[in-house]
């Protein structure tokens, strides 16, 4: 099967790691244009870029897909199937049917839920207890193509960001295997999305990255795990920028205000309980465990934060 892969960010590393494992027939690499910085203007290729170049991949990089030679470039590509996983452009409706079975896409959400551009945060952010890896078929809509195999994950109260995105840049890249598999034998079976349920995730925003105490403590810590480690949700004390990068949650009977310090291990009260920090940086520090961070950043007792 001829293979077509486009992809750029770290996510989609595993996918593209297990076609080459897998002895598959890539014909091209897709990924992003490389970026220029630093003196002398040091060029600097995404991941899959790298990846691909390793291995000897034919390696494109266009600023756009909606023009005339990229169009019959595709076509004298003559590719069977197109993998697509975080690419970063938008595919032309043109490019949709070239390939002999389409473009799939992998998607870490249950779709029709998270649909866009940051499932991930915002299935962690919305306190949701399960999520799933789906692969569809890609349509002209926002992910809103038919599911071709669907795989449920559960989740507990502290996987962060970060380990649910490797968690399911791994699922993806082994069900891709699978859907490459059932498409060889013909055995192919799409499911409609419902129409029912669909929630988008958009981009998260800078200011959404400060914390609101007023919340139940319980968002407050949905938030730090959704941001963690980058970008980081934070506070603000004495004007500088604290990051919690991991946190628990403790009930309290105490009433206080929320943003207060209400103890020496830097417990902080929220609208409902206490988020106690476990991991936190200060800006162009490293991390450092709350006892660490308080012997050289004192935050006193009663002190109220933003």
């Amino acid at each position: 099967m001829r293979i077509i892969f486009m992809g750029s960010p770290e996510f989609a590393v595993p996918t593209l790691s297990k076609l080459i494992n897998h002895d598959c027939e890539i014909i091209a690499v897709y990924t992003k244009p490389p970026t220029h910085s630093g003196r002398g203007l040091r060029e600097n290729k995404s991941v899959i870029h790298n990846l691909a170049e390793k291995f000897s991949l034919n390696v494109l990089t266009p600023k756009k897909l909606r023009t005339p030679d990229n169009i019959e470039q595709l076509k004298s590509l003559n590719p069977d199937i197109v993998i697509v996983v975080a690419y970063g452009l938008l595919i032309p409706r043109e490019f949709l049917k070239i390939p002999k079975y389409g473009f799939v896409n992998v998607h870490p959400s249950d779709l029709p839920r998270w649909r866009g551009a940051a499932p991930i945060q915002r299935t962690i952010m919305a306190g949701d207890k399960k999520t799933a890896i789906c692969i569809m078929g890609m349509d002209e809509g926002l992910d809103t193509g038919d599911i071709i195999l669907r795989k449920e994950i559960l989740l507990d109260d502290e996987i962060t960001a970060k380990e649910l995105h490797d968690k399911c840049s791994e699922m993806g890249g082994e069900m891709i295997l699978d859907v490459l598999g059932l498409f060889e034998k013909s055995s192919v079976k799409f499911t409609k999305q419902k129409h029912e349920g669909v929630i988008y995730a958009d981009k998260i925003k800078s200011e959404e990255e400060l914390i609101n105490f007023n919340t139940t403590a319980f968002e407050v810590n949905n938030k730090i795990r959704a941001l963690s480690p980058k970008p980081g949700a934070y506070f603000v004390y004495k004007n500088e920028i604290i990051k919690i990068i991991n946190a628990k949650v403790e009930k309290s009977n105490q009433n206080h205000l929320p943003g207060t310090i209400i103890d020496n291990k830097l417990g902080i009260a929220c609208k409902d309980g206490v988020i106690r920090p476990i991991l936190l940086q200060r800006h162009g520090r490293k991390m450092l465990y709350t006892d660490a961070f308080l012997r050289g950043f004192a935050i006193p007792v009663g002190s109220n934060i933003k």
